[in-house]
């Protein structure tokens, strides 16, 4: 089964344990397990800074041609650089993949600056990455503002990730109602989670990965490669929806 990565984090992640450390683990674990591309943002864009941690993915990317890179996109440009900097970085670059890490930067869904970023990757034609858990409130509820931008951006592809199966009945209305959604399956381990998505919305809007550092990719790989689905809808999940998104065909 060919593998495309739609989910990890690479370097050296200081907030917390864990499994993987750093890039040559990295990059040797992704190796063994046969994982032909892999799109990843980097640990320091997450917990310090994406100005300089998007800096540091790109010179990753270089010596690793397989790596795909995913910019971690917050105000920190806005104020630090300027938006326009940051266009140019993702133009010259070709980066077709953002992400926005709102509760971890400081700021809502709701604020401004989304809009912003938005609108520049509705320019761009950018994908636009969400941990699950950036949308999770603590009262036990999605925050409904999610679903807004989903209508006011539908031209713009949202990638939630690390979608948990005890939210399925979310996730699934999520792909029922708006086409611009896909969801990343690497901490889905439900049974029959891949035969019931399937039947229900098709094999085009979902991705594998692995959440690397925080977690083994042979889980994710294993519950694909299992499951009771054709060979078309697992070539689909497990490298051609990401390949088509990276404009890679």
């Amino acid at each position: 089964m060919k593998i495309y990565d739609a989910n990890c984090m690479i370097g050296t992640y200081v907030r917390e344990h864990v499994p993987i450390h750093g890039v040559e683990e990295f990059v040797q674990l992704a190796s063994e397990i046969g994982i032909e591309k892999t799109l990843a943002y980097h640990a320091d864009a997450r917990s310090l800074n994406p100005v300089f941690g998007n800096v540091k993915l790109l010179d990753i990317c270089r010596n690793h041609s397989f790596i795909e890179p995913c910019f971690v996109i917050s105000p920190h440009y806005k104020y630090d650089k300027g938006w326009i900097f940051m266009e140019q970085l993702l133009m010259e670059n070709d980066v077709r993949f953002v992400r926005l890490f709102p509760k971890e930067h400081g700021y809502t869904l709701t604020s401004v600056h989304v809009t912003e970023m938005l609108d520049i990757a509705r320019k761009l034609n950018l994908n636009v990455m969400l941990s699950y858990n950036m949308i999770y409130q603590e009262s036990g509820e999605e925050n409904p503002y999610f679903e807004e931008l989903c209508r006011r951006y539908r031209d713009v592809r949202f990638i939630l990730t690390e979608a948990p199966h005890l939210r399925n009945m979310m996730w699934y209305s999520y792909l029922e109602q708006h086409p611009n959604v896909y969801v990343e399956m690497s901490t889905n381990d439900n049974w029959l989670t891949y035969e019931q998505t399937v039947r229900l919305f098709g094999s085009e809007r979902l991705l594998l990965g692995s959440n690397m550092p925080f977690n083994h990719p042979g889980p994710s790989i294993t519950m694909l490669a299992y499951a009771d689905i054709s060979e078309t809808d697992k070539a689909n999940i497990s490298y051609k929806n990401l390949q088509r998104l990276m404009g890679r065909e």
